[in-house]
């Protein structure tokens, strides 16, 4: 059997500041009051894409995830963006989400050469129902995946928009596995 380096990853808070560093990483888009505002003369309505779908993916699904795992089985990847709508109910196990610092390419490079660490992830702290760092477009290529926490409660569920015919790419880590302390 394989022996794996154990990666054991300390959950920090969602905030503005946190969430800000994913946008300027190039992993997400950040949604929220104020943020996108296109430029409207007096009596004219604009509208303005933030991105639009890949070609292949189908229209867009709106769907429900309710997390019950406490491991990361299903990190990886979508080959097209994916938005996060973290509208959840607050008294419900703690959800992290596990956001890799570098997109899917470069994370299996530091994979293949043996160097990965913690310091390649971040484990969010899911902060339900926040304007500022709840409603994110998670960008194509970006490794991510959610697991809760031990403590007492339901499982948190919250809402992803995404294209219908959407697959997830699983990400292998061989050699290592991810963990949430929490």
């Amino acid at each position: 059997m394989e022996q794996r380096q154990a990666i054991r990853l300390e959950p920090v808070r969602m905030t503005g500041p946190v969430m800000q560093s994913l946008e300027d990483r190039g992993l997400i888009i950040r949604l929220g009051p104020g943020r996108h505002r296109p430029a409207a003369s007096a009596g004219q309505n604009v509208d303005e894409p933030l991105y639009a779908p890949g070609e292949g993916y189908g229209p867009h699904k709106l769907i429900a995830v309710t997390v019950s795992s406490n491991d990361l089985a299903d990190f990886g990847t979508h080959p097209d963006n994916e938005e996060f709508l973290l509208l959840g109910q607050r008294h419900c196990r703690p959800l992290f989400l596990v956001v890799a610092l570098h997109r899917r390419e470069e994370l299996e490079r530091i994979v293949r050469e043996r160097r990965l660490a913690a310091e390649d992830f971040l484990a969010l702290r899911v902060r339900f129902n926040d304007p500022r760092v709840s409603f994110f477009v998670m960008l194509k290529h970006t490794p991510h995946g959610e697991a809760v926490g031990e403590r007492r409660g339901g499982p948190p569920s919250f809402y992803v928009t995404e294209s219908r015919d959407l697959p997830v790419e699983r990400l292998a880590l061989p050699g290592y596995s991810l963990a949430v302390r929490g």
